[in-house]
């Protein structure tokens, strides 16, 4: 019988954003090193998620099971690229958002006008004013556009 119960191993979502301590000339490869450690790490875990990087900022969601979406999450709190880390929502899913990637990370190019225009029209972007819900279409959004992007590049 296993100790873990059944709540530690049902779909579970945490969204959350932070305060990017990476300088603008470091942000692409410090996204890179951070993509390839959580890679690794989410694949043992059965962890998917997208994070968002924008105007200082990191959002994420992570999706898995609770003890291991818990795990991560304690683990992404340590990390010295990022502050002010607040959870905007957690708790159970019903289903994966980000089912395609173990982790991805997205920040804003030609291919997101629209995004970028939407973003830009409500000011500064700040992840403090997002509700959960908020946070997730948003990145539920940027997850279709890069896989419509996708579909056009590649055909």
């Amino acid at each position: 019988m296993s100790s873990v119960s059944p709540s530690s191993r049902s779909l579970h979502r945490l969204v959350y954003f932070s305060r990017s301590l990476l300088r603008p000339e470091d942000l692409e490869t410090g996204v890179e090193a951070i993509i390839r450690r959580s890679i690794d790490n989410n694949r043992i875990d059965n962890i998917t998620g997208l994070l968002f990087c924008h105007d200082g900022w990191f959002l994420q969601a992570l999706e898995g099971p609770a003890l291991a979406v818990q795990t991560a999450f304690g683990r992404i709190g340590r990390d010295p690229r990022h502050e002010g880390v607040k959870v905007l929502g957690a708790g159970p899913a019903e289903q994966r958002l980000f089912r395609e990637w173990d982790m991805c990370a997205r920040t804003l190019s030609m291919v997101d006008q629209e995004v970028s225009r939407t973003l830009a029209r409500r000011g500064a972007f700040d992840p403090a004013r997002l509700s959960a819900e908020a946070a997730t279409r948003l990145l539920t959004t940027l997850r279709t556009v890069r896989a419509d992007a996708a579909r056009r590049f590649v055909a």
